[in-house]
C-alpha cells in the first residue's frame, strides 16, 4: 500500500511525547526525528480567499478550529464521506471537554484553545506517520488514520462541497 504523505515540519501538535520529569518519564521517550524537507511554500494568494479550499459550512480544513471540525464532521458523515467509526474519531476533539485544562492541560502545560485555527491535514498526517511507526500497516488504527487523512487532504484540494 503506497501512501503519499506530506512531510511533517517542526510545528507543535497535540500528539508529541511528554517531557521527562526528574528521572521518570510519563511517556516513553520519542524516537529521534527523521530529517524533514523544508516546509512547502505558502498557498497562492487566491487560495487565501477560501474559494479553493472551502468546505461544508465555509470551513477550511487547513485553517479550522477543533470546534469547527467537530461541527462539520457530522455533515461529512451524513454526506457519506465518513463511516460512523471515522466520524466518531474525527468529531472527538479533546479540547472541547470542560475538564481539559485540569487533566490533559495540566500534564502538557498547554491550556485548551478550542477556537484556535490549525491545519488538520497536517495534524492527521502526523498521526498517520506515528501510527505507521508503531503499528503494522494492516492495523485498524493505521487504516482509519489513512482514510481520515486522505479525506481531509482531498477536501483541502476541492473547490466547494455542499451537502
Amino acid at each position: 500500500m503506497a501512501l503519499e504523505l506530506d512531510p511533517v515540519g517542526e510545528r507543535p501538535s497535540g500528539y508529541g511525547a511528554l517531557t521527562v520529569i526528574g528521572e521518570r518519564a510519563l511517556v516513553a521517550p520519542a524516537q529521534p526525528r527523521l530529517p524533514v524537507p523544508a516546509e512547502p511554500p505558502p498557498p497562492p494568494p487566491e487560495a487565501e480567499t477560501g474559494t479553493e479550499t472551502e468546505l461544508i459550512g465555509g470551513v477550511n480544513v487547513r485553517r479550522a478550529s477543533p470546534r469547527e471540525i467537530a461541527d462539520i464532521s457530522l455533515d461529512l458523515y451524513a454526506a457519506g464521506l465518513l463511516t460512523y467509526e471515522d466520524y466518531t474519531e474525527l468529531a472527538f476533539q479533546p479540547e472541547l471537554h470542560p475538564d481539559y485544562n485540569r487533566t490533559v492541560g495540566a500534564l502538557t502545560g498547554e491550556p485548551a484553545e478550542p477556537d484556535r485555527a490549525r491545519d488538520f491535514v497536517h495534524l492527521w498526517n502526523e498521526r498517520l506517520q506515528f501510527d505507521l511507526r508503531h503499528n503494522p500497516v494492516s492495523a485498524p488504527s493505521v487504516k482509519q488514520a489513512t482514510r481520515i487523512y486522505e479525506l481531509l487532504k482531498g477536501l483541502a484540494q476541492r473547490t466547494r462541497i455542499t451537502a
